[in-house]
């Protein structure tokens, strides 16, 4: 028998009330409720926790990654205009950017459609067919804009006829417009993957889907806009220009063609210059890119023949911070180059950021006009089949002048230009500053009575000559 006290029911209650009675005084209990609400927590829990597993399983196989990444998107979700590119993050939020993709691409004389295309997995890129006005851009390529064009004749013969100085431009979604200039044209094969590269600012234009392994490709370069030109990457002789966390100057430029190392048709461009590493790190030296380019947009890179005449060694290494060094950059251009400036380009490129300095040019033209032609001698051959001309050139400039065989013509009123049968000195005719140079020239007679002959910039009649 229990000694606990125990609660009377009154008679005449029925069962039912007694329970419900009994329910609603465990009710009124503080300690029944508080572990009611327990148990009520833990069964939600165990239901979450649940429901988490079963996704998690579900998930694996979308999950698991494998294999070597491409640099650049491989699915065609990626490629839906406007969707974001997540690049990083930061503590309150993931950072983001939106690709603006090509949408249009002008060449001069045709304008084209632009789609946005997927390189495959693989590397391999397989572009599909378009109309012939739609060219396909590489998606993600916004360094170096990969563009190809379906092969047709009319394409192929637009590509091919680019030269030098011509523009290629193309408009962006967001409403930016890029100009490149003709750089190069090149055939690689198929699976050369270098096109993609994006190290140095420009465009490549591919022609797709002709047949065989090799494909025509053209490279423009990056133009600056004269927006970019008014920051001050644009500077002259003797000027400081920054590039980055690097101070450029150009102290000298000097023309070289009568050195004996030099080959036959070139001349040599020598810049000497300083520069200075303004940043707190050490600058890798190599990732700068230095060229040279004329008035026609022709780009030279530089000569390690050129370089040993500067006045300073080529620009190698690292250079740590605050720390000034002098270089130089030597190139090899043409005789006769007819260009007013030269300007040298130096470009980060990992950044693709762009200083350009413009420099003056003496040679070709400039220095043609510090020259002075005499003609002493003109008398027809004893065979009465050539006609003999000697004199002299006298350099009265700075720079050396250098001669060449399309530097000196023969011709009547006609237009008829005649043929050079012998020369001495041989071409190429080196005046050095201050120096006289004389020569003898024997061409083929003219059957007329009067004619032209031009040295340089200096013309001379000649008469009675049947």
């Amino acid at each position: 028998m229990s000694n606990d006290p125990q609660e009377n029911v009154p008679s005449g209650v029925p069962a039912e009330n007694n329970s419900g009675t009994a329910w609603r005084d465990s009710l009124s209990n503080p300690a029944v409720l508080v572990a009611g609400g327990i148990a009520v927590v833990a069964l939600l829990a165990v239901v979450v926790l649940s429901i988490i597993l079963l996704q998690g399983r579900g998930e694996d196989g979308d999950t698991a990654v494998s294999g070597t990444p491409t640099p650049f998107a491989s699915g065609e979700e990626s490629a839906l205009a406007g969707d974001p590119i997540v690049i990083g993050m930061s503590d309150s939020a993931t950072i983001s950017v939106t690709l603006d993709s090509p949408i249009t691409l002008s060449l001069p004389g045709q304008q084209f459609n632009v789609q946005t295309q997927i390189i495959g997995a693989d590397g391999t890129w397989t572009p599909t067919a378009t109309e012939p006005a739609t060219a396909v851009w590489v998606y993600g390529t916004v360094v170096n804009y990969v563009v190809g064009l379906p092969d047709s004749d009319e394409n192929r013969a637009l590509l091919e006829g680019l030269a030098p100085g011509d523009e290629m431009m193309l408009a962006t979604r967001g409403g930016t417009r890029f100009t490149f200039s003709f750089n190069s044209r090149t055939t690689v094969p198929v699976t050369n993957r270098d096109i993609f590269a994006q190290t140095t600012p420009g465009i490549t234009l591919v022609i797709l889907g002709s047949e065989g392994t090799e494909r025509l490709v053209v490279n423009g370069r990056y133009v600056v806009s004269e927006t970019d030109n008014a920051s001050g990457n644009v500077v002259g002789l003797g000027e400081t220009a920054q590039l980055e966390n690097v101070q450029l100057t150009v102290n000298s430029s000097t023309y070289i063609a009568d050195r004996p190392e030099i080959p036959p048709g070139f001349a040599l461009f020598i810049v000497d210059y300083q520069i200075q590493n303004v940043g707190l790190t050490a600058l890798d030296t190599g990732n700068l890119q230095l060229s040279l380019v004329d008035n026609l947009g022709n780009q030279y890179v530089v000569s390690p023949l050129a370089t040993q005449l500067g006045n300073f060694p080529t620009l190698s290494g690292f250079l740590n911070a605050n720390q000034i060094t002098q270089a130089s950059a030597g190139y090899q251009i043409p005789l006769g180059l007819e260009s007013d400036t030269l300007n040298w380009v130096v470009t980060n490129n990992n950044s693709g950021a762009q200083v350009y300095v413009t420099l003056p040019f003496t040679g070709g033209a400039a220095a043609a006009a510090g020259s002075s032609v005499s003609l002493a001698r003109v008398e027809v051959s004893t065979d009465l089949t050539s006609l003999i001309l000697g004199g002299q050139v006298t350099n009265l400039g700075t720079q050396p002048i250098v001669i060449t065989e399309s530097d000196v013509s023969l011709q009547t009123q006609d237009g008829s230009i005649y043929l050079l049968l012998s020369t001495n000195p041989p071409f190429p005719w080196t005046v050095s500053p201050g120096q006289t140079v004389q020569f003898f020239l024997t061409y083929q007679r003219p059957p007329t009575d009067t004619a032209v002959f031009r040295v340089l910039n200096q013309g001379f009649q000649l008469t009675n000559l049947r």
